[in-house]
């Protein structure tokens, strides 16, 4: 998987350089410019998923489940800022939609900032192909003792479900790390795997299913320990 992952984001990788070098062009016409970017987006978004699937391999591989990357303090403002409108961009295409609550002032974290990014992104992923198109996803982001809880409320459109209690998509899992969507061709990592990354950037998930009201995802992540000290 590690090999496949790493044919898969060079290619990908070099596609996005071309891409960007084409960008800097000034004779491009505005219909050009819009596409390149989308290229150069989708680019991106599979780079990500497959350098995260590389770094769960490398996690689940490891005999005592290390951390996979150094931790130190990260402002979650940049990522929140960096990650949020993307987000909405992939709830928005499978037709539901997201909205985020944060404090005025996010305090830091102890954590890995690129590979809480990539972590993030694949459960946002993973939420939203658990969704019924007409759904609607709400993430907070709360202080909780030393901690900080971020937590996702996913609230199904009742309507689209068909008079169902709950909604189940078509996931199929491969092997034991992944599961694989046949509708949309997308790949996302389990939810144990995913628990498991989490712990190895000092955090934790919890996974709460509510009857008839949809999932909720909660993440606590580590306070920096000089705001502690504060």
């Amino acid at each position: 998987m590690q090999a496949i992952a790493h044919e898969v984001r060079t290619p990908l990788a070099t596609i996005r350089t071309l891409t960007r070098l084409l960008l800097k062009r000034q004779d491009l016409s505005p219909d050009v410019i819009k596409r390149l970017k989308l290229i150069d987006q989708e680019c991106t978004k599979q780079i990500d998923r497959f350098g995260l699937i590389f770094r769960a391999v490398e996690l689940e591989t490891t005999p005592h489940k290390r951390s996979i990357a150094p931790l130190g303090a990260i402002s979650l403002t940049q990522v929140f800022e960096q990650n949020i409108s993307r987000w909405q961009q992939t709830a928005t295409q499978r037709g539901l939609t997201l909205d985020v609550s944060l404090p005025q002032k996010l305090p830091l974290v102890v954590s890995d900032s690129s590979m809480l990014d990539q972590v993030l992104t694949g459960l946002i992923d993973r939420i939203t192909q658990m969704q019924p198109p007409g759904g609607h996803i709400h993430l907070e982001a709360t202080l909780a003792g030393h901690q900080l809880k971020l937590q996702f409320h996913s609230q199904p459109d009742v309507a689209t479900c068909n008079g169902k209690s709950k909604w189940t998509p078509a996931l199929k899992s491969i092997g034991q790390l992944l599961m694989f969507q046949p509708e949309t061709g997308n790949l996302s990592l389990n939810l144990s795997v995913t628990k498991n990354l989490f712990q190895a950037l000092g955090g934790k998930l919890i996974v709460r299913e509510r009857p008839q009201q949809g999932e909720v995802m909660t993440i606590f992540l580590p306070l920096e320990t000089r705001r502690i000290e504060e």
